[in-house]
């Protein structure tokens, strides 16, 4: 005989039996398990004998609807010895608790039904992380270059009469590099990436510039959290460095 229960509620003794458990995995954009949902969906019997059969049908089915119209609780299966099964959803690791997906529902409704007994089915769902705090959820970098490969710098001009003409105004220029891009894991306040080239940092006010998202909510739960660089960098020679790979 075995027992299930919802949070402080208890079934009676072999009234509630698994339909199907479900369980699947959501992988990040680096392809990481992230995120186990588990549902169930359950059926159930209630039964009552004696003159007032109905009546305490009805009572049991408006107990069992009063247990299943909030969400938060803990769920899972008692053997015979009271003991915790390894069916078990866990409030207190479910990603904004445990929740009532299909609340206490039924088929048709004919004959004896609700006379002396009465089936019904619900279903109960948690998401939680199997992902770890540093796991990289999402990573993108980009580098770019911009330059005259350091040759003379020119400018067009047009003259109040004759053709256009093309004049050098310096020998020599600077090479430009920008280096952006994101990243994201379960910990707050990620950090930036390092910068490729830091003695090249450009040194104007807008030379570094870090933002973080606000992160993606579930029920209360941040999921994921997200920050973003942007380097602007400077230099009399050419830069030698590659955009980081990671993931």
């Amino acid at each position: 005989m075995t027992v299930f229960y919802y949070g402080g509620f208890s079934h009676p003794h072999a009234e509630v039996a698994f339909a199907g458990i479900q369980r699947t995995i959501r992988f990040s954009e680096t392809q990481r398990e992230n995120i186990l949902r588990e549902s169930w969906q359950l059926r159930g019997k209630i039964v009552r004998q004696g003159p007032n059969s109905q009546r305490l049908v009805l009572a049991a089915l408006d107990e069992i609807r009063q247990a299943y119209s909030h969400h938060g609780q803990s769920a899972g299966l008692l053997d015979q010895d009271g003991n915790q099964t390894p069916f078990l959803l866990d409030n207190s690791k479910a990603i904004g608790g445990v929740i009532v997906t299909n609340p206490v529902s039924h088929g048709e409704l004919s004959g004896s039904e609700t006379a002396t007994y009465l089936h019904y089915t619900f279903g109960l769902q948690m998401e939680s992380f199997v992902s770890g705090p540093d796991t990289l959820l999402a990573y993108s970098e980009q580098v770019t270059f911009s330059d005259n490969r350091g040759g003379p710098l020119q400018v067009g001009r047009v003259p109040v009469s004759g053709l256009p003409i093309v004049q050098n105004v310096t020998t020599n220029s600077f090479y430009y590099a920008t280096q952006s891009g994101s990243l994201t894991t379960r910990t707050p306040q990620p950090q930036p990436e390092s910068m490729l080239f830091p003695s090249a940092l450009m040194g104007d006010p807008h030379s570094r510039i870090v933002t973080w998202s606000s992160p993606p909510m579930q029920r209360g739960v941040p999921t994921e959290h997200t920050v973003h660089w942007l380097y602007k960098f400077r230099s009399v020679a050419p830069f030698n460095g590659q955009v980081h790979s990671r993931g």
